[in-house]
């Protein structure tokens, strides 16, 4: 009897902090992914906190972190790339089209923030906002399909394995990397 009693307890247990989870990372309300309210937790970087939490420093501090963390990715490319002479205008190309991918993003983000709007204003300026990232990609993927092309197929590789390899996207994925399983 005092193993089921003790099982009960733990299942209400996880059913209890299930619960308190969705609540806190709800629509509605908390810091959960949608719920909003950075502007009063520390941890991201708002609130009247004295220190900064390690995803704190206010949205400029995050996006010169993203910047030196894209840096550091492109210099690692083009390390394993090992590229020659004549292929570094096509890499300069797709650093430019990058950091131009980047700046914009960060303007609209920016303008999106210093706006007070109604909720049809916010959804319209969210679709131009995805048109104008999409144009901007456009531009990154002619520079990147120029860089293939002036690539040898060992550096083919290379890239190919550096953007679709990455060990956040296979945790996200998980073991099996995303595939669609065969139906029984």
């Amino acid at each position: 009897m005092k193993t089921l009693r003790k099982r009960l307890l733990i299942a209400a247990t996880v059913a209890g902090l299930g619960l308190t989870t969705i609540a806190f990372a709800g629509p509605w309300g908390g810091y959960g992914p949608m719920g909003g309210g950075m502007e009063d937790c520390p941890m991201m970087g708002g609130g009247s906190g004295m220190g900064r939490g390690s995803m704190g420093g206010g949205p400029g501090h995050r996006m010169e972190r993203m910047q030196q963390f894209h840096a550091e990715r492109m210099e690692l490319l083009e390390a394993r790339l090992k590229l020659k002479p004549e292929q570094q205008a096509a890499w300069k190309g797709l650093l430019a089209a990058q950091d131009a991918h980047h700046a914009e993003k960060m303007k609209i983000r920016q303008e999106m923030r210093d706006r007070e709007t109604t909720a049809m204003a916010h959804f319209e300026e969210r679709v131009q906002a995805m048109e104008q990232r999409l144009a901007s990609m456009k531009t990154m993927v002619k520079a990147a399909g120029d860089l293939y092309a002036a690539l040898d197929p060992e550096q083919k590789q290379i890239m190919d394995k550096f953007f679709t390899d990455r060990p956040t996207r296979r945790m996200m994925r998980g073991p099996e990397g995303g595939q669609a399983q065969p139906a029984q």
